[in-house]
């Protein structure tokens, strides 16, 4: 009952559809910077390696949580449609209509970086406690 509707689809719907777009390409992007750190030397390597893994296997719980909703909810996201560089369109059906979802790629980024400084935090708090953990006798 507290879920409103916006046309033919309801609010939570399209939140979820941007939510799927926002970590399908938060994962892209963390692929190609563990890719990157493949071939870098930096000292530090191992460690932002893994601090990416860590980012990277959230982000596809997240992922996988997402898909769970969207598939409990009958949404179901099928093709991706760029024009103009600006703006990335969704394809989806969702109680038997379709449509599609549009976000400009200004807004993508920074939704991107906030979720990224969200997993970011969480790494911190995480390493954090493990250090204070380790400190006890």
């Amino acid at each position: 009952m507290g879920e409103k509707l916006m046309g033919k689809e309801k609010i939570e719907d399209l939140v979820l559809i941007r939510d799927n777009a926002i970590l399908q390409n938060l994962f892209t992007m963390l692929q190609k910077n563990g890719a990157d750190l493949e071939f870098n030397r930096s000292i530090l390597n191992k460690a932002y390696a893994m601090a990416g893994r860590y980012i990277e296997d959230r982000v596809l719980e997240d992922s996988k949580a997402n898909r769970a909703a969207l598939a409990s909810r009958g949404v179901k996201i099928y093709r991706e449609e760029y024009q103009d560089d600006f703006i990335i369109f969704y394809h989806y059906t969702s109680r038997g209509y379709t449509d599609k979802f549009g976000v400009t790629r200004d807004v993508l980024r920074s939704e991107i970086s906030w979720r990224l400084a969200g997993y970011i935090s969480e790494l911190g708090q995480a390493l954090k406690e493990a250090r204070q953990h380790a400190k006890r006798p």
